[in-house]
């Protein structure tokens, strides 16, 4: 009976991601491209060049960028991790620009830079916090390992590609986060008599939950969507309907034996 409602229960949300990868299947077969400046709507796939929110870092480069990702490898240790730090940021394209909100984003950015880290290595402030966040590279630090970092940043004025669903700024208004132009992370209210507007905001929806940030034409690799996700829309409906057979058949036999 536990496994039964667990059943019902499980159903709903399979049910409901089933369809967000039908849906999204369907929207990346008839994904057109755009120049941002043409101002396109729903889902597509714009680019344009970068513009920073707020200001970022690269770690290894020390590059102003939007958004970076940190590979953290162990020489010597099975150790293949990274740490990821991205802001909204604009794409341009002439007098046109866009926000992208880019924090829950699937991002493909090339190799920006690489460095071989020894044990007795100084650090700088910064990258030493980011290389807290995984103990294991400190612990083999402090035992005498070297580590191998490569940097993944989307730098200021660098091209990029976005694909996700796009809306008028005044539409999405209260879905955008602006951010301060100091070193935290709390949102704020931009100074519009500084900076212009932008005319889009590009991010993702409760319908297809996807947006991709690219330093390239995202190919086919990076739109795929599995099959076997798109099979939530059978499989919930099935595992609900079985579990509720399930009990109501128990409810049969209890009212049998005069228990109901």
């Amino acid at each position: 009976m536990t496994l039964a409602a667990a059943a019902i229960v499980a159903g709903a949300p399979l049910f409901a991601s089933g369809m967000r990868a039908v849906r999204l299947r369907k929207h990346i077969r008839q994904l057109r491209r755009f120049r941002l400046a043409e101002l396109p709507g729903g889902f597509a796939h714009v680019y344009g060049r970068v513009a920073l929110e707020s200001p970022l870092f690269a770690p290894l480069t020390a590059t102003p960028c939007a958004g970076f990702q940190l590979e953290v490898r162990a020489e010597g240790l099975s150790l293949h991790r990274s740490v990821d730090e991205r802001r909204p940021f604009r794409i341009e394209d002439g007098s046109a620009s866009a926000l992208v909100g880019a924090r829950h984003a699937r991002w493909r950015v090339s190799a920006t830079g690489e460095r071989e880290l020894r044990a007795d290595q100084p650090v700088t402030e910064g990258l030493a916090a980011l290389l807290a966040n995984v103990p294991e590279a400190m612990w083999w630090r402090r035992a005498g390992g070297s580590l191998r970092l490569v940097e993944h940043a989307l730098p200021a004025g660098a091209e990029c590609h976005v694909v996700g669903s796009i809306r008028p700024m005044a539409s999405a208004a209260a879905s955008v986060e602006w951010v301060r132009t100091g070193t935290d992370d709390a949102p704020a209210v931009a100074d519009r008599g500084v900076v212009r507007d932008p005319d889009l905001w590009i991010g993702n929806d409760d319908h297809l939950d996807f947006v991709l940030v690219s330093d390239q034409p995202p190919g086919e690799e990076d739109l795929h969507v599995p099959k076997h996700l798109a099979m939530g829309v059978l499989v919930g409906p099935v595992l609900s309907l079985g579990g509720m057979l399930y009990l109501a058949s128990v409810a049969d036999y209890l009212r049998a034996l005069g228990r109901f």
